[in-house]
């Protein structure tokens, strides 16, 4: 059509629409599941903070409530302690909704091919979806390991960085996702990383 819009490297409108068309839905169905994942567990971080503080009853924060926890940890550790261990959490959620979304339909096949007697229905449906979720946390348990321990940890970081040394007798501090993993790891072995996946 004459009336398609060019784009400045040459390329239509009508093209580029045809394009999207030829992605198949699932991957249009994961980006978009992924992206909004990312953004609600983004929106959500300083309560997911907070609730890790206060479910490990940790020193200094186990007697507070939800609006006391988050103004300590601004004074404590400022904007930054919010989002401590919430990079793990959206990295987590993209391969556990990948994973989840595969698995269900292949699960599904093969119970129907399988099993005749669940028939097709609800309880396929469910068998299907349980074994997904089953699977998908199996693959992302590590991330999940890594994000709670990374909310766990508190460190005066402002204090810190006004006397420009650390603590003495500090804990150690986990300075990011694989450095959670390999020092689980190291200490533990795999069995480390999957505890408490029951």
């Amino acid at each position: 059509s004459s009336s398609v819009t060019t784009f400045a490297d040459g390329t239509s409108e009508h093209a580029e629409i045809k394009y999207l068309d030829r992605v198949p839905i699932f991957v249009k169905e994961l980006i978009a599941g992924g992206t909004a994942g990312a953004i609600a567990k983004t929106a959500v971080a300083p309560l997911e903070r907070i609730k890790i503080l206060l479910q490990t009853r940790t020193q200094g924060y186990h007697s507070l409530g939800v609006y006391s926890s988050l103004k300590k940890l601004m004074n404590t550790e400022g904007v930054a302690g919010f989002y401590k261990g919430n990079g793990a959490s959206v990295l987590r959620i993209v391969p556990y909704a990948a994973l989840h979304f595969m698995t269900y339909e292949q699960y599904r096949m093969w119970i129907e091919d399988n099993c005749s007697l669940f028939g097709i229905g609800a309880v396929v449906d469910l068998l299907a979806g349980a074994a997904a979720g089953g699977t998908a946390v199996l693959c992302t348990y590590p991330l999940d390991l890594a994000r709670t321990k990374l909310a766990y940890q508190v460190v005066d970081t402002k204090e810190t960085l006004k006397n420009g040394t650390r603590q003495i007798g500090a804990a150690p501090v986990y300075t990011g996702i694989s450095n959670v993993i390999e020092r689980v790891y190291k200490e533990s072995g795999v069995r480390g990383i999957y505890r408490g996946i029951g």
